[in-house]
């Protein structure tokens, strides 16, 4: 519930360009590598459409509904890094003061390392060999999470179809960027903001960040 409703926050100030409500929308399209990945058709692109719209979502005390029986929830722009959270906050009630958690693309440095050095994060470099890096990092204390059109994609007709879904169109977003990565202390406001920054634009996320110092 409670990652529901942080969903929903960030739903409500991106104006829906991300949103938990993208569900009808996700399900059509495949990235995953044991099924066939094709276009949906655009009819039916446009039918998910109309059944997105985070204010369908109703929370009344610890219930949820769906104004729209059509409408479907998916938290993934958000779920990973709650999932990070939840296991640092895990790792700390036991007593752990050193770790790393790697969920893939969602990274939470807890401490540093046992000898009191940062640990040394490689940022992926896009469409290169998994482990090659765009640039490392010194970290302590802190989750990083990268959004990008590298990792879940498929080409067809000389076009790149990635798993980051534009709420508007229906179709993967289209911009200058290939991936964000934002640091920040929690990993649920990382995941969601990497997303959205990532369907922003590089101008227009800038701009949003600097509500988020």
């Amino acid at each position: 519930l409670s990652l529901l409703q942080e969903a929903l926050s960030y739903a409500e100030v991106s104006d829906g360009m991300v949103t938990p409500s993208i569900g009808a929308l996700s399900s059509l399209w495949n990235f995953g590598s044991d099924c066939p990945q094709m276009v949906p058709e655009s009819q039916a692109i446009q039918n998910a459409l109309a059944h997105i719209d985070y204010h369908s979502i109703e929370i009344q005390g610890s219930r949820v509904r769906l104004n729209d029986p059509e409408a479907v929830i998916d938290l993934g722009f958000i779920a990973k890094g709650f999932i990070a959270d939840k296991m640092k906050e895990f790792l700390l009630s036991k007593g752990v003061t050193s770790a790393l958690i790697n969920l893939g693309g969602n990274l939470v440095a807890v401490g540093s390392k046992p000898d009191g050095t940062p640990f040394k994060i490689g940022i992926q470099k896009p469409f290169a060999s998994s482990g090659t890096a765009a640039l490392t990092l010194d970290l302590t204390d802190i989750s990083v999470v990268s959004s990008g059109n590298y990792e879940r994609y498929f080409e067809k007709d000389g076009r790149l179809y990635h798993h980051i879904l534009s709420a508007e169109t229906g179709y993967p977003v289209e911009n200058e960027l290939s991936q964000v990565t934002i640091l920040s202390p929690d990993s649920t406001q990382a995941d969601a903001l990497s997303t959205l920054c990532f369907i922003l634009g590089y101008e227009k996320a800038v701009r949003l960040l600097e509500n988020y110092p």
